[in-house]
């Protein structure tokens, strides 16, 4: 079955006689959008003549986001090189002549081939990504809200997205994580030391703290000294077995680049580069991106975060943006809240799952979730998250 787009609805007869099957013609991209939605298995659509230039890349962009293996075919009256140009960097597939039904054919065909190519690719990359996925959050900066961020998306990581959550303290000299959550350290990072030249599952297992369901925790050192004896090594075997044992691991961090923190950088699926609204911390985001350009990090893991996004500090969200020549995925309002809910040891997301604040941090671990981990639920055509 292929769905057409176009201005009429009394298409469908004509359509069907060309492409020799069964066609189901909408004027409505709000219905176009349901009718894919409905319809998971099907993988072409068709844009009429008359449907606007405008819509069609509109729709292109679209589902060349929430559906990357659809083809979109274009028909046009009159092909030029403009619109060619324009189809292409929206992602229609084809764009062939109205009065070419042999063309239309063809293109419907090779579309469709594309599509099981893709489909059988995913397949195969999702089967070999399977291991858990490394998140970093950092911020150059001291108090900017960086473990209080790590603190809620490793909660609602596990209560939202049904994951299983590894949260790291790797701010190894001054980290807050056990205080935030009012856990006593009677295990840390540091008993991983004797271990480190024999550490396997088991005992990485036995290191960790277990928060609630689906989130463990794995505690800062008490002792600063203990540092010295933390090698890089010894954190490469940490996130490689973790990763076996975890759908994600969020790691809190120190607001410098020591070797721990460069390592994590390097393994890092996703990194959450976190700001405020004020000078000193917008000029340290600048210098982050610049250093991990030269660290030669992939751009596209990185994600920016804006909190305490609503203050009234002579700087608007755009400005800084310009700034930073970034722009911000997640916007944290600024609220009292959270500092309560953090002295009472309770994160907000789970306090308060409705404040939002909690929202906010609520949705970007479904986003990151429904990119690492993206499936279709065929019943109701939707992205719905899956557990490991």
């Amino acid at each position: 079955m292929t769905f057409i787009l176009t201005d009429s609805s009394d298409e469908s007869q004509r359509y069907q006689f060309t492409l020799g099957e069964a066609v189901v013609v909408t004027t409505s991209t709000y219905e176009l959008y349901d009718l894919v939605k409905d319809n998971p298995d099907e993988q072409v659509i068709i844009i009429g003549p008359n449907v606007k230039m405008e819509t069609a890349r509109v729709v292109a962009e679209h589902f060349r986001v929430v559906r990357p293996s659809l083809g979109v075919i274009l028909i046009r009256a009159r092909l030029d090189v403009t619109t060619m140009s324009e189809a292409l960097r929206s992602g229609i597939r084809e764009v062939v002549s109205s009065d070419d039904a042999a063309s239309l054919v063809a293109a419907s065909k090779r579309s469709l081939a594309i599509s099981a190519q893709l489909l059988e690719a995913s397949r195969v990359v999702g089967s070999s990504n399977s291991r858990g996925k490394i998140l970093i959050v950092f911020s150059a900066k001291g108090g900017c809200g960086k473990t209080t961020l790590s603190v809620n998306l490793a909660h609602a990581l596990a209560n939202y997205t049904n994951s299983k959550v590894a949260l790291l303290d790797f701010d190894l000299q001054f980290g807050d994580v056990a205080v935030a959550l009012q856990i006593e350290p009677k295990k840390t990072i540091s008993d991983a030391i004797s271990m480190q030249n024999n550490l396997d599952e088991l005992g990485i297992k036995s290191l960790m703290v277990n928060q609630q369901k689906n989130l463990d925790i794995l505690l800062a050192p008490t002792n600063p000294t203990d540092i010295e004896f933390i090698s890089t090594d010894l954190i490469d075997t940490l996130l490689d077995s973790l990763k076996n044992s975890y759908d994600y691991i969020v790691v809190d961090t120190s607001p410098a680049f020591t070797d721990v923190i460069l390592r994590v950088f390097d393994q890092a699926d996703k990194c959450y580069l976190l700001t405020t609204l004020d000078m000193p911390a917008i000029k340290n985001l600048k210098l982050v991106v610049s250093t991990l350009e030269a660290l030669n990090i992939n751009k596209t893991k990185l994600d920016f975060v804006l909190n305490r996004s609503d203050i009234k500090s002579g700087l608007t969200t755009r400005e800084v943006e310009a700034m930073v020549g970034e722009t911000f995925s997640t916007l944290i309002p600024s609220s009292n809240d959270v500092s309560a809910s953090t002295n009472r040891g309770v994160p907000l997301v789970i306090e308060k799952p409705r404040h939002a604040v909690s929202r906010e941090i609520i949705d970007l671990a479904i986003r990151t979730d429904t990119f690492f981990r993206p499936i279709v639920d065929k019943k109701r055509g939707i992205f719905r998250r899956k557990s490991k």
